[in-house]
């Protein structure tokens, strides 16, 4: 344990460039696919920005409940819906799927796409249903 210390010590510098570089990845992937937003927040984006709410889940859960006013859409076909309905990649577009890990890799691609404003319902619907928020059927 003392030769650790006395690593840290002697190498400062090197440690500290490390821990911040580390601090720094974990920020970039977080923001990876997109802004992270609560519902609360895409609720916000919702009403006040008109955003676009993609829902990713299979079309059977989509039908057992869902945000008002989402567009059901399969992962492999977002982009091709997304060019075919004309929809400006200024529009904002919050995504949202069960847990939020489909939507986070979807987001990227659409970012590459030049969409302008992504965004990702964090913890997805099962996060959405948690706090209560209202469900369409």
């Amino acid at each position: 344990m003392n030769t650790f210390f006395l690593f840290i010590s002697q190498n400062f510098i090197a440690v500290t460039l490390l821990l911040l570089s580390l601090i720094a990845l974990i920020i970039y992937e977080g923001r990876k696919g997109g802004k992270k937003l609560s519902p609360s927040e895409a609720t916000r984006k919702i009403n006040k920005e008109e955003a676009l709410v993609v829902d990713l889940r299979p079309s059977q859960e989509f039908s057992s409940g869902h945000i008002a006013g989402s567009i059901n859409v399969q992962v492999d076909k977002l982009e091709q819906h997304l060019t075919t309905k004309r929809h400006s990649k200024e529009t904002p577009v919050i995504l949202v799927c069960k847990t939020g890990v489909a939507s986070k890799k979807l987001g990227v691609s659409l970012i590459k796409a030049g969409y302008l404003d992504v965004n990702v319902v964090s913890g997805g619907m099962m996060t959405w249903e948690g706090n209560g928020m209202p469900l369409s059927k």
